[in-house]
Parts: structure tokens; C-alpha cells; sequence
């Protein structure tokens, strides 16, 4: 008897279970009583012959959009589940009757969730769940452009770049710079010009350059340099590619015929090449030469800049030493001793005078500024003792003073 009952009670509660339908689901949807309405379209559509009918389907993605705004279904997948749901009822019913009198806008209440819940974590710095919020909006705005759906006369823009930049931020913050990569690989190809997506096809090329992937690497530098054909960046990306081969700076420099930056830097690289070292480099002279050359174009190029002529300045007064090393180095007494001690002291005159002239023109620059910065000031200084060696040299005592007394007012 007991066993009869039991089996009584099962039939009852699954025919329950089999009774469910539309209009219960229905009418908790109206209610807006959404977590009662979930527990009757998932007993629904747990019914097999349910799966078959598009309108239960429907009311799955209706109820699931609704849900997902419940607190305690954030970070779930209702949202997903109500994506999927709704292009299975569209799949099952061509004419969409159900969703497009309301101009589908399920899909777009879709899609600000996913936007909304992003700003949210972004704000609260919780970068990993704005990138994977941003992502599904995305996702959600690609499948709603794809259908041509518009909303109260709104559609979404052919490229959403704020969208899409919002998304890269929100994955290098999280450091997921591959997701990242993939976003500004998108606005990128695009060709977006601005101030605003300058640094994107940086991005780009340093992060390909790094991964040693050559093609990615030159398209983006192709594309930055033509949109951006002023940015001084690219010069400098060119001079860090050629590394220490001098062969291949010379071909950066010939590019860039008219850039002083490039020419002042390498002129640098050449003194301290030449004179910092613990011993000359082998090819001591010919590096001279290059110097003199690269220094003196960077001073054509802009003839006020200070560095530029200290630089000469600096350069000329070691080619002093190394004559007058050299000169000092002929002891005997020979007629031939006599002419290369003399050919030496022209060549230290005419060099000291011409340092004289550089070495005046970075003193004259910082003595006219009323205000120098420490870095200035240390060069105003050597500038100013290159000058009292020159006037050491020529026995001018008056001239010797009066840049000793100015060395000794630089603080």
C-alpha cells in the first residue's frame, strides 16, 4: 500500500513538472518577479519536446537579461546563456516575430550590462573582470552591427574606438599584453590618425620588435611613419635598430639628412668612443674625422644649440693635447726634427683658434641667461675653462682673469 502511494506521488509531481508552460512564465515575466520566472523557463525547457519551440527559448534570453542585473548573479554567465538563448530562438523562428516589434533591443540591454559592469570594475580597479566585461560587450556590439540592428534610430559605429581602446587598456592593465596587442591590432589596421592613437602603433612596434616578428614590425612602422611622418619617435626607432653597427647608423643618419638630434647623438657616441675609454680605439683618427664631420653638420643644422658647439669646442682641444703630445714627443735636434716641430705648432695654433670660436659660442649662450639649470651650469663651467686654457696658451693675462672670475661666480 505504502509502495503504491510512493509511486502515485512521482507521477503527480512529474506531470507537475510536465505542465509547465508558457503562460507561467508569462506571467512572472509581467510580474517582473525575474528569479521565479528562471526557475519556470529552466523547468520548461528541461522538457525535451520545449527544446523544440522557439518561444521558450525566447523567454529564456528575455528572463536571463533581466536576471543577470540581480546582485547575486554577478560574475556568472547568465548573460552568455541569454546571448545564446536569444540566437536559438532567432535560429528557430525566422521571422523573429517576437523580438523585432521591440527593434530587438534585448540584444542592446545585452550589451550596456556587459559595458556598465566594465566601467564598474574599471573604477574599482579590478582589471581582469573590465577586460573580460569590455570583451563581451564587444562581442555583443560585432553580433548586433552583423545583423544591422538599430535601436530608437542608434546603431553602433562601423569601428567602436573608444570601445576597443577601453578593452586594450582594461588587458595591459591586467597584464595580458597579447590581448592587448590584438585590440590595438584592430584600431591600427584601421589607420586611425590623431593624437589619441599615436602611441598605439608605438605600442605595436615595440611589442612586435621585442617578439622579433620582422613583418608586423615594419607594417606598423610603415603605417606610423605615414601617418605620423613628423613624430621623432621613428627616427629613434631606426637608431636603436642599427645597434652599434656604424655602417648602418651612417644609413639611419643619410635618412634623416636634416635632424640635429640624430647627428648631435651620434656625434656623442664618436667622443666617447675617442676619449673616455681606458686606451684609443684602433681606428683613433679615421673616428676623428668622422667626428669632425658629424659635429660640425649637427651645428649647421642649428647653429645656437650650446651642446653642439661644446662638443666641437671639447673635440678640438683634445686634438690640442694629442698634437702637443706629439710635439713634445720629437727630441732630437735635426733640421727635420725643426720643420715637424714647426708644421706641429701650426697645426696647435690653428686648432686652439679654432676651438676658441666654439668654446665662445656655448660661453655666450649661458652667460646671457639670467637662470641655468644645474646641468647648465656645469657646462657653462667647462665651456668657461676651455677659454682660460686657450688665454693660458696666448699669455693674455687680462683675458685669463676675466674668465677666472667668471668660472668663480658660476654656483
Amino acid at each position: 500500500m505504502q509502495k503504491s502511494l510512493l509511486t502515485l506521488m512521482l507521477v503527480f509531481i512529474t506531470a507537475s513538472l510536465f505542465s509547465q508552460s508558457i503562460d507561467d512564465i508569462r506571467k512572472y515575466a509581467v510580474l517582473q518577479k525575474w528569479e521565479d520566472a528562471k526557475t519556470q523557463v529552466d523547468k520548461y525547457l528541461s522538457v525535451e519536446k520545449n527544446q523544440k519551440k522557439a518561444e521558450g527559448w525566447y523567454y529564456k534570453g528575455l528572463i536571463y537579461v533581466e536576471v543577470a542585473k540581480l546582485p547575486n548573479y554577478a560574475n556568472t554567465d547568465t548573460r552568455q546563456q541569454a546571448f545564446e538563448a536569444l540566437k536559438k530562438y532567432q535560429e528557430m523562428d525566422p521571422s523573429n516575430g517576437m523580438m523585432k516589434d521591440n527593434e530587438n533591443v534585448e540584444y542592446f540591454s545585452l550589451y550596456n550590462g556587459y559595458f556598465d559592469d566594465a566601467i564598474k570594475n574599471y573604477n574599482e580597479k579590478k582589471y581582469g573582470s573590465a577586460f573580460k566585461n569590455f570583451k563581451e560587450a564587444l562581442a555583443i556590439e560585432e553580433f548586433i552591427k552583423s545583423k544591422n540592428y538599430s535601436y530608437k534610430g542608434y546603431s553602433f559605429p562601423a569601428l567602436d574606438t573608444q570601445l576597443l581602446q577601453n578593452t586594450s587598456l582594461a588587458a595591459m592593465l591586467n597584464k595580458d599584453t597579447a590581448s592587448a596587442i590584438f585590440y590595438d591590432q584592430k584600431l591600427a589596421d584601421a589607420k586611425l590618425k590623431g593624437e589619441a592613437f599615436r602611441d598605439i602603433y608605438v605600442t605595436l612596434v615595440e611589442y612586435f620588435s621585442e617578439k622579433k616578428d620582422t613583418e608586423n614590425m615594419n607594417k606598423y612602422l610603415t603605417l606610423g611613419k605615414e601617418l605620423y611622418p613628423a613624430d621623432d619617435y621613428w627616427v629613434d626607432f631606426d637608431w636603436r635598430q642599427a645597434g652599434d653597427d656604424k655602417t648602418k647608423k651612417e644609413q639611419v643618419l643619410a635618412k634623416y639628412p636634416n635632424n640635429f638630434a640624430l647627428y648631435y647623438n651620434y656625434s656623442a657616441e664618436l667622443f666617447n668612443e675617442l676619449y673616455t675609454g681606458d686606451s684609443k680605439p684602433a681606428n683613433y683618427s679615421a673616428t676623428q674625422d668622422k667626428l669632425d664631420s658629424t659635429i660640425r653638420k649637427a651645428i649647421a643644422l642649428d647653429p645656437s644649440r650650446p651642446e653642439a658647439n661644446l662638443l666641437e669646442a671639447r673635440h678640438l682641444a683634445n686634438k690640442v693635447y694629442d698634437l702637443t703630445d706629439a710635439f713634445n714627443a720629437i727630441k732630437g735636434k735635426t733640421p727635420n726634427d725643426t720643420k715637424k716641430k714647426n708644421e706641429l705648432m701650426s697645426q696647435i695654433n690653428s686648432v686652439y683658434d679654432e676651438m676658441l670660436k666654439y668654446a665662445t659660442d656655448a660661453y655666450n649662450f649661458f652667460d646671457k641667461k639670467e637662470t641655468l639649470k644645474p646641468s647648465e651650469k656645469g657646462s657653462f663651467k667647462v665651456a668657461t675653462n676651455l677659454l682660460i686654457g686657450y688665454w693660458e696658451y696666448k699669455k693674455d693675462n687680462a683675458k685669463v682673469k676675466q674668465f677666472q672670475d667668471k668660472m668663480d661666480s658660476i654656483k
